[in-house]
């Protein structure tokens, strides 16, 4: 349990089931994906999902849900290996057991311990000469609360502090105080959403249904028929990949490092102002 290895890691099935009920739990629906790049995860967005994923019934069978995207394979020594640079979280010292729990988590973390950009948005566009600034600020405090949230999650020590989250404490407990002066402080918004019920079989993705080896991810009483309307789903997905997420990104970027929506492996490296 302890271990620290330089391997791929990859998310097998029992571990989805065990981490779609973690969503669902938050208000939202666990989809993977594989994909050259180095993305890690994400969350925003919804996402259509059966409500009944052994029911065969059309009408009234889908929802639209929060989506909390991972990648089926992480690649521990890189993170470890980027992640002593990292804002303020040391995640060389996670072990590859808590490796995929904490990204579960810190995507989690963006909904349940954030500064809402989105209200802070629509509040001051246009009226506020340090608007941009200013958000550019609340993502990075974003991604510091998001850690030490996830960090709470799953280890049981103390988080450990990069050199740079050593050096800036101060300085950070001074922006955070800063932005709760502005937004009014972190906001949950994990909450529970309509249909989204525990248990294998509910609220489960369309993509994830559209798989060919679906019963093995989600069970063996899903429902032909479902499958079937959901891989006819995937086909027209594929034929514009650039509608959907995680593939959207990856176009918007020009290819492979993503954008400031996404968890990359790039992204862990923060340059010391």
């Amino acid at each position: 349990m302890s271990k620290r290895t330089d391997t791929v890691l990859h998310i097998t099935p029992a571990q989805y089931r065990e981490y779609a009920e973690i969503a669902k739990a938050h208000g939202m629906v666990l989809r993977l994906f594989e994909q050259p790049a180095r993305i890690i995860g994400l969350v925003g967005g919804l996402d259509p999902a059966a409500i009944d994923a052994t029911s065969s019934s059309e009408i009234g069978s889908l929802v639209e849900a929060p989506f909390l995207l991972l990648c089926s394979s992480v690649n521990a020594g890189e993170v470890r290996r980027r992640g002593r640079n990292r804002y303020e979280c040391d995640l060389s010292k996670l072990t590859d057991a808590e490796m995929y729990r904490f990204w579960l988590f810190h995507e989690i973390g963006h909904k349940a311990n954030n500064y809402n950009t989105l209200s802070y948005q629509f509040k001051h566009f246009g009226k506020d000469p340090l608007y941009a600034d200013t958000l550019r600020r609340m993502e990075y405090a974003n991604e510091v609360l998001a850690d030490r949230w996830a960090w709470s999650q799953v280890c049981d020590r103390p988080m450990p502090l990069t050199p740079r989250g050593q050096k800036h404490q101060e300085a950070l407990a001074a922006e955070l105080a800063y932005l709760d002066g502005i937004t009014g402080g972190p906001r949950n918004h994990a909450n529970p959403w309509p249909h989204v019920q525990p248990g294998r079989y509910n609220a489960v993705p369309l993509r994830m249904l559209a798989r060919s080896d679906a019963a093995l991810w989600i069970g063996p009483d899903v429902s032909p028929a479902v499958t079937r309307r959901a891989q006819e789903y995937e086909a027209k997905v594929q034929r514009n990949l650039g509608h959907y997420l995680p593939e959207s990104l990856l176009f918007r970027s020009g290819g492979g490092h993503g954008s400031s929506a996404e968890h990359t492996f790039a992204a862990l490296e923060v340059d010391d102002e």
